[in-house]
């Protein structure tokens, strides 16, 4: 008995002796997972705050910075105060996580921590491996490293003295990690989100998949998500279930010219633990409480950075406002809960109201070096002076005249937004990228096409103007946008538009110019001839007629089959006796080209 009580004590000291060094497993291929009652205790664990606020123990909305150089510099700067906290130069090589009064980045082949209220360093550690992800709450950091051959560790660590508190291995490939309220949460092999006790390592419980891989977790103050690039959980009892249909699971649309756009940085990916350029396309949302059936977005929509733009959308998919970054791209975003927040490459701060577009806090690093990326500590930042009046027509047009072959589907996101914008400016701003040189002729398509859809009877004194450049040789000017201009006024005949008389005279006018202009092609002159007839109401019928008249004998023009139709078929719509008896006198004319005879037979059916 005596032995056996031996062995019992050693066999206990051996256990305790194990879990001190923090190596029982945790993730393993078979084990307890989705399960409801083990969630449960493992949210009741969570300490969130009751609303959105900062991680930092000041409880001031931060955001700390990396800029390049030779070595990097970290700028923490106070975006309630306005003002830098501190610089210091670092050799940074991976995000910027924020603990309670420290942060910590990897520097070199090192987890360093620094003071939060100083910059300077407060602790060390090698990362004794290849470097994962490291993320940190208010207490401690954890730091996930991969060593040897297939072999897996997250580790945390005292955020006051660096201490290592516990590790655990894993003979799979784990993920980034992420953690709140004293809860790390790390993805293993693409189909597990293991849920650790911050202060002891233990795994609370796991999670599945089982209809979405689990490749990216993130978390604020208040809430987890977890997911993959189709989709996003938020973290509750819900996500026992593993499937998307009963779990509190959103999938947003974006544009396809938004197509770089994801939801959080891929977990498994080496390089998207470092501030890259995957962060400045990125969807941006706040979420209210869960409800039953799904995830409900805050205010009703989203917002989706990318590059120096914003766009901010209904559930639908409906865009509801632009804003265009002067100049350069905002490199780095965030939701606060109040604004969406970014900083750009020269430093600039912006916070933008995510409901309507409106500037709400404009500010400034002050700095010469180009920004690399940040991370933002603002939950709940909410700046109080007045949003500035939404821009969005001017945003669109910024983004539809830019330049930058990089971003030639954005625009045609843009001139289509701006397509769906009221005014007569707007019909202008249009056409001034068909006069544009240097932009694309995809983009100039699309154009075409909305202004011929757009039907803004506003718009016609605008289009008039238009007509007025004529091609002439000797001046050295060409009518480019006949077809696009003629094509749009011929949209403007639909019936429910109501347009001015003395507009339409004057535009009929200026068509009739180009409608005998001997320079005018036969496409364009087919555009001419639709919009006369759209809008005339029987006004244009005589000019038709006497154009008729002058070229069904014409080698060129009276042979061209595009030509033809269009003046046919013109004059066929809704013809009074005179302009059947104009077709019927063509047709008899020996002069007139077979193919025109043949056409006119047609539409006036036999014995005309």
């Amino acid at each position: 008995m005596k032995r056996l009580a031996l062995i019992v004590l050693l066999g206990a000291s051996l256990g305790l002796a194990l879990s001190a060094c923090g190596h029982t497993s945790a993730f393993r291929l078979s084990g307890d997972e989705n399960n409801e009652y083990a969630l449960k205790g493992a949210l009741a664990k969570r300490q969130l705050p009751a609303q959105p606020s900062p991680v930092n123990t000041s409880g001031q909305p931060r955001v700390f910075v990396l800029a390049a150089g030779a070595p990097k510099t970290i700028i923490a700067y106070d975006l309630a105060a306005g003002n830098v906290l501190w610089k210091t130069d670092a050799d940074v090589q991976s995000r910027i996580a924020v603990g309670g009064d420290f942060v910590v980045a990897v520097e070199g082949k090192q987890l360093v921590a620094r003071d939060q209220a100083r910059g300077a360093p407060r602790w060390k550690v090698d990362l004794g491996g290849t470097f994962v992800g490291a993320t940190a709450d208010r207490e401690r950091a954890y730091l996930v490293t991969k060593s040897g051959g297939n072999t897996w560790r997250v580790a945390a660590y005292s955020g006051s003295n660096g201490s290592r508190l516990w590790s655990q291995d894993a003979a799979g490939q784990l993920g980034a990690p992420a953690a709140n309220g004293g809860l790390v949460y790390v993805p293993f092999l693409s189909q597990w989100l293991s849920i650790l006790d911050g202060r002891s390592g233990e795994q609370l419980t796991r999670l599945r998949g089982l209809d979405e891989q689990i490749s990216t977790v993130q978390a604020n103050s208040t809430a987890t998500y977890y997911g993959s690039k189709n989709g996003v959980f938020r973290l509750d009892l819900r996500s026992a279930t593993g499937k998307r249909d009963q779990a509190s699971y959103a999938r947003v649309t974006w544009p396809a010219q938004l197509e770089r756009t994801s939801y959080a940085p891929e977990s498994y990916d080496p390089v998207q633990q470092g501030y890259t350029a995957s962060d400045r396309a990125r969807v941006l949302f706040s979420t209210d409480a869960a409800e039953q059936g799904g995830l409900t977005l805050a205010g009703g929509g989203y917002v989706v950075h990318y590059f120096r733009f914003l766009f901010g959308f209904a559930l639908d998919g409906t865009m509801r406002w632009a804003y265009s970054h002067p100049r350069v791209e905002l490199v780095a975003s965030a939701h606060t809960g109040g604004v969406i927040a970014g900083v750009s490459t020269n430093g600039d701060i912006v916070a933008v109201d995510p409901q309507t577009g409106g500037v709400r806090a404009k500010q400034s690093l002050g700095i010469a070096q180009q920004v690399l990326g940040a991370t933002f500590d603002a939950d709940g930042w909410a700046p109080s002076s007045e949003a500035g009046a939404p821009e969005t027509i001017t945003a669109l047009v910024s983004i539809a005249r830019d330049h930058d072959a990089r971003f030639d589907r954005v625009k045609e996101l843009a001139v289509i937004a701006l397509a769906k914008q009221q005014g007569a400016q707007v019909s202008a701003e249009l056409l001034a990228v068909l006069d544009d040189d240097r932009a694309p002729q995809r983009l100039k398509d699309t154009v075409v096409e909305l202004l011929a859809q757009r039907r803004d009877p506003a718009s016609l004194p605008l289009l008039t103007e238009q007509l007025a450049v004529h091609t002439d040789y000797l001046a050295g000017t060409e009518a480019d946008s006949l077809a696009p201009v003629a094509k749009a006024i011929a949209g403007l005949g639909a019936p429910e538009v109501t347009l001015d008389g003395k507009q339409v005279a004057a535009a009929l006018a200026a068509l009739q110019f180009h409608l005998d202009a001997p320079t005018t092609a036969s496409p364009e002159l087919a555009w001419v001839i639709a919009a006369m007839a759209a809008i005339g109401k029987g006004a244009e019928r005589p000019a038709l007629i006497s154009h008729l008249l002058l070229y069904h004998a014409d080698d060129d023009l009276g042979s061209d089959a595009t030509w033809q139709k269009a003046i046919v078929t013109a004059l066929a719509t809704g013809a009074t006796p005179a302009d059947r008896a104009a077709l019927a006198y063509v047709a008899g004319d020996p002069r007139t080209k077979p193919g025109l005879v043949q056409l006119i037979g047609e539409v006036l059916g036999p014995g005309h």
